[in-house]
């Protein structure tokens, strides 16, 4: 087994979020997952949301989101993606890992911590076992759920 590569999250500035808009999936992938602009609009709308770039080095890879819904009162994991270009090398993985870190370490945790993902993309779904989500059955808005508990 490989090291992990080490990744780190920084906010979404007026110096990188241009970077961040620039970064791509795989083309197969376009439907699985929004593009960055919007996800960085969303979260400039709705408070609930925390977008994050995620880098490896100096170098952004990808970008990270995620929020407490104000219905279920549950931390969600909205959004991940890997530039096409850093795919393959570990950085998804280590990017969740250090999401459900930040998240545990919120004041206000819930006791689960959630994610979808569209059902074709087995990838996400391998990934997100991988690191302790299990899958629950449901649908939410066309996407399968999973949940991640969080241990205190």
């Amino acid at each position: 087994m490989r090291n992990a590569p080490t990744v780190r999250f920084e906010a979404i500035t007026q110096d990188n979020w241009e970077d961040c808009v620039k970064l791509e999936v795989k083309e197969e992938q376009r439907k699985m997952v929004a593009p960055n602009w919007y996800s960085i609009i969303q979260a400039a709308y709705d408070k609930t949301y925390t977008p994050l770039s995620i880098y490896h080095e100096d170098k952004m890879v990808g970008f990270f989101m995620y929020g407490k819904d104000p219905e279920d009162g549950l931390y969600w994991i909205v959004r991940l993606m890997i530039d096409k270009r850093f795919q393959g090398r570990g950085y998804g993985e280590a990017a969740i890992r250090l999401g459900l870190e930040l998240i545990k370490r919120q004041e206000d945790c819930s006791p689960e911590i959630v994610i979808s993902y569209v059902p074709d993309n087995e990838a996400a779904g391998k990934l997100y076992e991988r690191v302790g989500f299990v899958p629950t059955g449901r649908i939410v808005e066309g996407e399968t759920e999973a949940r991640y508990k969080v241990l205190r």
